[in-house]
C-alpha cells in the first residue's frame, strides 16, 4: 500500500522551488500536462516531457526516484487495455505513456504541496461546505485504508482466512468490515474536533493566502514545455 504519511512528510519537509511555487501554478502545470497527454498522438512527445518532468523533478530536490516508481502504478489499466487492442506497438505506447504522464504531473503537484494548500485553493473555487467535505473525505479515505490494512493482517494472524470455508471467511469479513465503518467514523469525528480545537470555522484558509510566487514560473514554464512537446512533435 502507497505510504500516505511518507508523501506527506515529502510535501510538508520540503523547500525547493515548486515547494515555494503558488498552488495555483502548479494545478495549471497538471491540467496542461493532461491536456497534452490527451491531444497527443504519437509516443515520443509524451516520452519527452516524462523525461522533462523527471528532470524537473530533479533539480526541483524532490525524491524522483519514489515518483518515478510510483507513477508506475499507473501502467497496470493500460497493460490490461492495450492487451485487447489491434492497433500494435505504437498505440499501445501511446496509451501507457498517457497514463504516465498524468500519473507522473500528478505526483509532482501532491510531492510538493501540503494537502491542506490544495484544498484551501478548492475553497477558493467552490462553496466552502464542498470544499470541506471533500477535505475530510479525503482524510477519512486513508484513516479508512489503514485499518483495512491493519485489519487484514490482524485476522491473517489470528487464522480467521480458513481456504475452502466461504461461509466462515464471509462472515468474519462481514463483522471487520462493520466494525471498520464504526471505526472510521469515529476516527474521523476525533479529526473534526481536533480541526476545531486548532481554530477551524468553516473556512479552509484565509482568502488571498496563496498568492502568485516569484517560483511560480518553474510550474508554468514546466507545463508549457510538455504541452509544447505535445502540440509540435508531430507523428
Amino acid at each position: 500500500m502507497i505510504d500516505v504519511a511518507r508523501i506527506d512528510y515529502w510535501a510538508a519537509s520540503g523547500s525547493g522551488p515548486l515547494h515555494r511555487a503558488s498552488v495555483l501554478s502548479k494545478v495549471v502545470f497538471l491540467m496542461l500536462a493532461i491536456l497534452s497527454a490527451i491531444v497527443a498522438k504519437s509516443p515520443y512527445p509524451l516520452a519527452a516531457g516524462y523525461v522533462v518532468m523527471i528532470l524537473a523533478a530533479v533539480a526541483a530536490g524532490l525524491p524522483w526516484l519514489r515518483m518515478l516508481a510510483l507513477s508506475l502504478y499507473a501502467a497496470v489499466f493500460p497493460l490490461l487495455y492495450g492487451i485487447s487492442l489491434k492497433g500494435g506497438t505504437a498505440v499501445f505506447a501511446v496509451l501507457l505513456l498517457k497514463a504516465l504522464t498524468a500519473a507522473l504531473a500528478m505526483l509532482t503537484l501532491i510531492v510538493s504541496t501540503p494537502y491542506p494548500r490544495v484544498f484551501a485553493l478548492l475553497s477558493s473555487v467552490l462553496p466552502e461546505v464542498l470544499a470541506a467535505g471533500l477535505f475530510m473525505t479525503y482524510r477519512t479515505f486513508f484513516i479508512l485504508l489503514d485499518m483495512m490494512h491493519n485489519f487484514g493482517a490482524a485476522i491473517r494472524l489470528r487464522g480467521g482466512f480458513s481456504p475452502g470455508s466461504l461461509y466462515k471467511n464471509g462472515s468474519n469479513i462481514s463483522r471487520g468490515i462493520g466494525m471498520l465503518l464504526v471505526r472510521a467514523v469515529e476516527r474521523s469525528s476525533r479529526l473534526y474536533a481536533v480541526m476545531t480545537v486548532r481554530g477551524y470555522n468553516g473556512s479552509m484558509a484565509e482568502p488571498g493566502a496563496d498568492r502568485p510566487r516569484r517560483e511560480d514560473w518553474l510550474p508554468l514554464a514546466l507545463g508549457a514545455a510538455v504541452f509544447a512537446l505535445a502540440l509540435a512533435w508531430k507523428p
